[in-house]
């Protein structure tokens, strides 16, 4: 009589050293040259249009909202998805806002 082990049914297949599998990045000081990336654009025009994405969807959702009061809406489910989509964008961007007030907030705790 044989007893059976649960790993003796598994297949062996061998795992690479995780060490080996990364790859070199780029070399120091590369990538805070302006120009490294493909497109460089500046802080205040990542947040402006982030900001306009939040509202893009806030409006999609209000339009999406009085379609549904009224019966004209097709499919609840995608009303749905976009009211929690645009939750989520205006969580992500309340709790960006926080860290910004934190961190500045910190900065001016710092003694010369």
């Amino acid at each position: 009589m044989r007893i059976a082990f649960p790993g003796d049914s598994l297949i062996r297949v061998p795992v690479p050293d995780p060490v080996e599998r990364v790859q070199p990045g780029l070399p120091l000081g590369e990538a805070a040259r302006p120009g490294a990336a493909d497109e460089t654009r500046s802080f205040s025009e990542m947040m402006r249009d982030s900001l306009n994405e939040v509202n893009r969807l806030q409006l999609e959702v209000d339009d999406l909202s009085e379609k549904v009061s009224t019966g004209s809406v097709e499919d609840l489910h995608t009303a749905m998805i976009a009211v929690q989509k645009a939750s989520l964008a205006l969580e992500l961007t309340l709790q960006v806002r926080n860290k910004a007030i934190e961190s500045y907030q910190e900065i001016m705790r710092m003694q010369l």
